[in-house]
């Protein structure tokens, strides 16, 4: 994994440091020989934790905080840090101040605590968003909140057996949270993440803290009944600003009047009559922070479970004495998907060792099982691209392979979406070519799926939602593919189940996904293409682009595919959302870069 860290700057409502002392110090001193943010958040960490009291570094990250910009959108999962807790009595202020003022030694009793206990093996992972609908927002408010741009949120919970610490107060949330075993995926792959609670509804708002009304903020709040969190999260609110691009900032404030402490909250109650106070601070940050959250924080880096179910390490071939070779050479903890890392890696690498690996995928796919029951929705991710065809020029550089990792930041696509059918159905697509599938047993129409993230993919995603000009089938997602994150369905093609037209894969029966028809008007060069999948393990596929070498010979699905000279030009994967998780986790074929060039 690499371990440097490109420059990325902050990103703040101004940076202006001309009548702002604290700022010129945040980002000409503190920030000097630091390469990131989250560089400083960590040394403001260890800082906080090794001292008995927060000192200066409270008006510091306050500064950060007012200087923050709230988020317009927020979705999916956030990794989280703990910086700090502090106790935010009004009491304690005062003594805290009294203790100042005569140069006494301050100690803050929950920073001391959280410092030297917590810090190592703090239970809380992160966050989840999602957007709520109306009718679920009515339900958790009893009708009190309506309008838009509320969202839904979770949190989430390692555990760590080798940290009792980290278990004890695992214990002690289940006490005051409503906490759930964490569903598949995480609740499987990633060992860290062993249960969810602590339910918010967020929301862009004006801040409550007393010290800086009117700030904008999205605020996580946690006080509503129907959430079902106990004393005392039944008493918070959190507030989160972008620092940095992914990166957020984050405070507690928990409601500290007597008067209203055990009385249902009330939302047309003013902010002042619950005594909002400020307990501390966290981060939250995206999937591009994650190598250098584990670089930074190591003793909160997340590890693959070491009791996997077994269908996770297990090769489903045509060969068993095979597949039992494989699995007995994976290693502990590693699975099918890290074999599959491996080869990629290896044809990465060059040299004789491209060759080995490009030799291991063409016997792993040939041994693949027909991958009956296909249906739905897939994650898709690129193993390798082998230079065929034209590309042979650059040779010995496999320049497509050198390519990807550049282009995958600029690439929308998400993976690939299977819809069983009939005849009759395929030909609402291709017309009176359908009857070719008359005797080929089931058939798919597909789809290639992209997502419509506002990131550098966005250009390419909106290029694919407008090919329907040149006659291309574009169609939007239906509901469970939008919850995967895909905006638009293109790059149609028809599958059924047939041998491979490979020569060095021939022995396989393969799924067949053909592009070629003309009633798709697929553009080059997927005018050219036709894919073919098998299953490797269950819920994981492998595939591989062939694409013909001979372009001025129009396709004729009577002529012998030997006519078309198809190339092998790579491999792809495809995968439920279980494998997506181990994928995430072990980073392979995912981006976690592209904000920092």
């Amino acid at each position: 994994m690499n371990t440097q860290t490109e420059p990325r700057p902050f990103t703040l409502l101004s940076t202006d440091k001309t009548d702002d002392p604290v700022l010129r110090q945040i980002l000409d001193q503190d920030m000097a020989n630091k390469n990131s943010p989250l560089e400083l958040m960590k040394e403001y960490a260890t800082q906080i934790n090794k001292s008995t009291a927060y000192g200066d570094l409270a008006v510091k990250l306050d500064r950060l905080f007012t200087l923050g910009i709230p988020p317009e959108d927020l979705d999916g999962y956030y990794h989280g840090v703990t910086l700090g807790l502090k106790t935010g009595l009004d009491g304690f202020a005062k003594l805290e101040g009294f203790l100042k003022k005569f140069g006494l030694k301050q100690a803050d009793p929950m920073q001391m605590f959280y410092g030297r206990i917590l810090s190592s093996s703090s239970p809380w992972a992160g966050k989840n968003f999602a957007p709520i609908s109306a009718e679920k927002l009515d339900h958790f408010t009893d009708g009190q909140a309506s309008g838009d741009g509320y969202m839904l949120g979770i949190n989430s919970f390692r555990q760590d057996d080798g940290k009792i610490v980290n278990n004890i107060a695992g214990y002690a949330l289940t006490a005051i949270m409503d906490m759930k075993k964490a569903p598949p995926p995480e609740g499987i792959q990633r060992s860290w993440i062993s249960q969810k609670g602590g339910m918010f509804l967020a929301r862009k708002a004006a801040s409550i803290d007393p010290d800086n009304p009117g700030k904008q903020v999205v605020a996580l709040n946690y006080r509503w009944k129907k959430l079902g969190n106990r004393f005392p999260n039944d008493l918070l609110v959190d507030e989160i600003v972008y620092i940095a691009d992914g990166l957020l900032l984050g405070k507690l404030f928990y409601a500290t009047t007597l008067q209203r402490i055990g009385k249902d909250y009330d939302p047309s109650a003013p902010d002042k009559d619950y005594e909002y106070r400020d307990f501390g601070y966290f981060l939250l940050m995206d999937d591009s922070w994650v190598q250098e959250k584990n670089r930074l924080w190591p003793e909160l880096t997340d590890d693959i479970s070491t009791d996997l179910p077994e269908r996770f390490r297990t090769f489903t071939l045509t060969d068993p004495q095979k597949a039992s070779s494989l699995e007995q050479n994976l290693g502990a903890g590693k699975t099918v998907l890290h074999y599959l890392r491996d080869l990629s890696n290896g044809v990465a690498e060059g040299g004789d060792r491209e060759k080995k690996s490009f030799t291991a995928l063409k016997e792993l796919f040939s041994l693949g099982q027909r991958p009956e029951g296909i249906n739905g929705y897939f994650n898709g991710g690129v193993v390798a691209f082998q230079s065929s065809g034209f590309f042979k020029i650059f040779e010995p550089l496999n320049i497509l392979n050198k390519l990807w990792p550049i282009a995958r930041p600029f690439s929308p696509w998400t993976g690939k979406s299977f819809t069983p059918t009939t005849v009759e159905g395929a030909a609402r697509y291709i017309g009176a070519d359908a009857a070719y599938y008359n005797d080929k047993g089931q058939v798919f129409v597909g789809a290639n799926t992209y997502s419509e993230r506002l990131d550098p993919s966005l250009p390419a995603a909106i290029f694919v939602e407008n090919v329907d000009k040149i006659g291309m089938v574009v169609e939007k997602p239906n509901e469970n593919e939008k919850a995967h994150g895909v905006g638009v369905k293109s790059f149609y093609f028809i599958a059924c189940f047939a041998p491979s037209i490979n020569p060095q894969t021939s022995t396989a029966e393969v799924l067949q996904f053909n592009y070629r028809w003309p009633s798709f008007h697929t553009m080059p060069p997927d005018f050219l293409c036709i894919d073919e999948l098998v299953r490797i393990s269950d819920g994981l596929y492998l595939g591989q682009l062939l694409y013909s070498t001979e372009p001025s010979l129009p396709f004729d699905p009577a002529r012998a595919p030997a006519d078309y000279k198809y190339e092998n030009f790579g491999f792809f994967m495809l995968m439920d959302d279980q494998w997506q998780g181990i994928r995430n986790f072990i980073e392979f074929d995912v981006d976690t870069s592209f904000l920092q060039l």
